[in-house]
């Protein structure tokens, strides 16, 4: 998370759960789940948290992670 340009992932969720709790997050494939998961106990309260891999033709492109409500499609 703390890879992504020009502002760390830590910044941008922050940034967006200042609007919603329900966030929806696009990342890379080779994203770390770990600081991930941190995220959502970082938050007060906790939130639900879903990861889904993304494919595209076969090829693992990327992950989806839905904080909040948003992780209960």
């Amino acid at each position: 998370m703390d890879l992504l340009k020009p502002k760390d992932g830590y910044s941008i969720f922050q940034a967006a759960q200042r609007i919603t709790p329900n966030v929806i997050m696009f990342l890379p494939r080779n994203v770390n789940l770990n600081q991930v998961e941190e995220l959502s106990w970082l938050s007060s309260p906790p939130l639900m948290l879903e990861i889904e891999e993304n494919y595209w033709e076969g090829y693992f492109k990327g992950i989806t992670i839905y904080f909040g409500a948003s992780a209960h499609r």
